[in-house]
């Protein structure tokens, strides 16, 4: 079980994204790509899912190998029910049982010394190991772990996905993923729509998970829990690393500050070699040195350090008046959406200085209470905002 990567260059616009890129992607690994916005993270997920072509280089996987990919956007079915749209990921299990039936019938029939005979026999074999991996006819007990494991309710299972909020949406997308087995799993940014405890099963699932996973994502903890392996894409190339995200940045940075010694010791070198061409040039005796001086300065390879990836902005605000000791105060704050209500007489007071979260899973109104706060959003009962807040 093994993905390939080979010899990749991705341009987009006129714009060299990767050039000439190499590696691969084995059993048993997670890895997740990392690199500023822009370096082609999402690009090349796309390209190693068959999504979307690269200008040049191949992407290479073993014969029969499955591969499945979770995108940022959704494509989920609003007409069905949150099981039945789950239901699809088993297309593939259907259409082995399919062709299981027909093979049978053939053989039932077929002369063992037809040459045929002994090919399928050896399909049929195949078929039922894959279709023992997809967990056979027992497909409803396991769409049913899959979307408790990720926060769904026995009550939600048949309710619409059109009433479901896009991060609810994106869990299905992720079930149906999961449930396939594919031998590679590309993930976008996964966790973005998940809860705390959906994200902590998620861990637990992908640190035993058998096949490939690459990620991409930006979530630190949910990184150093399960990846192995992290691969960053700057300069147009990448750089491989054997370890998880927090290792990863303190190797990066002492490879970084070599790159970066290295590269002025070569610019003291260039400078050295140029003042020598310039003194020399001009001279009969000594031009054909001065020539070679300028062939070796051709020749060199100019070190590109990546300073981009750790320059930050800088911002400075004027300090803000002080505010009053009650910031926000709430009073049986009550929210419905028609005949839901979402929070339910909500008290709460945030005094000056605190660091406040809100928790809970998905369409639980964590949003909501933020747009309750700032005034975007209608409510029933009483919001006090303190004194120059």
């Amino acid at each position: 079980m093994r993905l390939e990567v080979k010899h990749l260059s991705i341009a987009r616009n006129g714009r060299k994204i990767l050039s000439n890129v190499s590696f691969s992607v084995n059993a048993g690994e997670c890895l997740v790509i990392r690199g500023k916005n822009g370096a082609g993270k999402s690009t090349l997920m796309k390209i190693m899912a068959g999504w979307d072509k690269a200008t040049s280089g191949s992407i290479d996987t073993a014969k029969a190998t499955t591969v499945a990919y979770l995108p940022q956007d959704l494509l989920v079915d609003l007409d069905k029910t949150v099981i039945d749209e789950t239901r699809t990921a088993f297309k593939e299990l259907i259409e082995l049982q399919d062709r299981l039936e027909k093979i049978s019938a053939e053989l039932e029939t077929m002369d063992p010394a037809d040459d045929k005979f002994m090919p399928m026999l050896e399909e049929q074999s195949d078929i039922i190991e894959r279709m023992t991996n997809l967990g056979g006819d027992d497909i409803d007990s396991q769409i049913v772990k899959i979307l408790e494991g990720l926060g769904f309710e026995q009550k939600d299972l048949n309710r619409p996905t059109r009433e479901l909020s896009g991060g609810w949406r994106m869990r299905i997308e992720l079930a149906k993923i999961l449930l396939r087995c594919p031998d590679v799993i590309l993930l976008d940014e996964p966790t973005n729509h998940l809860d705390i405890e959906s994200i902590q099963w998620l861990e637990g699932f992908l640190r035993n998970y058998p096949g490939c996973v690459v990620l991409v994502s930006h979530d630190k903890t949910f990184l150093d829990m399960v990846t192995n392996r992290t691969i960053e894409i700057a300069n147009r190339t990448i750089y491989d690393f054997k370890c998880a995200y927090t290792q990863y940045v303190g190797e990066r940075k002492i490879q970084r500050d070599l790159q970066m010694a290295t590269k002025k010791n070569q610019e003291k070198e260039i400078e050295q070699t140029q003042a020598l061409i310039d003194k020399f040039r001009a001279k009969a005796n000594k031009a054909s040195f001065a020539q070679s001086l300028i062939k070796r300065l051709d020749k060199m390879e100019v070190i590109d350090v990546d300073e981009d990836q750790i320059a930050a902005m800088k911002f400075r605000f004027p300090d803000a008046p002080r505010s009053g000791l009650n910031v926000v105060e709430a009073l049986g704050m009550t929210k419905r959406f028609g005949d839901r209500v979402i929070l339910d007489n909500i008290k709460l007071l945030v005094e000056r200085g605190q660091k406040v979260a809100f928790v809970g899973k998905n369409g639980m109104g964590k949003t909501t209470m933020g747009k309750m706060i700032v005034g975007e959003e209608n409510f029933e009962g009483v919001l006090n905002v303190g004194a120059n807040v």
